[in-house]
């Protein structure tokens, strides 16, 4: 009968830790989902890196004595939303 509860103790712990192995805070899902959090958080920090660097470009563009005037008319008129009267427009859902 002893051996047969410390059998029913121990296949009760490995259940536990079989369990918490899985489910765990620091478990097989739960790194799972860290590393899917990991990739969409590079895929963002690559969009933004990008993102600055145009912004930057753009920057030293501005930062000139005489800035390239395409380069003013399309920053302003993309901030004031306006287009001239020959422009052909693509309404975009996002804005």
């Amino acid at each position: 009968m002893r051996q047969f509860i410390l059998f029913l103790v121990l296949l009760g712990l490995i259940g536990y830790v079989a369990s918490e192995a899985v489910h765990g805070a620091h478990g097989l899902l739960t790194n799972r989902q860290l590393s899917a959090r990991v990739e969409a958080l590079s895929k963002e920090l690559a969009q933004l890196k990008a993102e600055h660097g145009r912004l930057e470009r753009d920057a030293v563009l501005l930062k000139e004595k005489s800035p390239d005037p395409s380069l003013v008319d399309e920053r302003a008129r993309s901030l004031l939303d306006l287009a001239r009267p020959t422009d052909i427009v693509i309404v975009n859902g996002d804005k």
